[in-house]
């Protein structure tokens, strides 16, 4: 699949990756308006504090989970579905297993 850079006109091979969408962003993150561009990812290999497991969800320009997204662990296949940012949990967030809510948790 190819991605476009609407910054450089660039395009770049990248099989992970969806195609990129617009989303809102807020002003606690240092900008206001729907400029800025994110990509999405399904079922992308990721690490979380020494846990692996698989990703999907949107990420930043570098590839971190940035935005909504979902966590499964590799082993106990316990999930997470809740916000990212630049890689770390941040916001609220829920841990699942069997399809069923364990807990829900803020971040700061």
């Amino acid at each position: 699949m190819t991605n476009t850079d609407d910054d450089h006109n660039e395009k770049s091979e990248s099989p992970a990756i969806c195609p990129e969408r617009l989303r809102a962003v807020s002003i606690a993150e240092g900008t206001f308006g729907c400029h800025r561009l994110t990509s999405y990812v399904e079922d992308f290999e990721f690490t979380c504090h020494g846990i692996r497991g698989r990703y999907s969800g949107e990420i930043n320009e570098v590839g971190k989970p940035h935005g909504n997204g979902s966590f499964v662990r590799e082993k106990g296949g316990m999930t997470y579905i809740g916000e990212w940012r630049d890689g770390e949990r941040i916001g609220n967030g829920g841990h699942y297993t069997n399809g069923r809510l364990l807990g829900n948790v803020v971040w700061e």
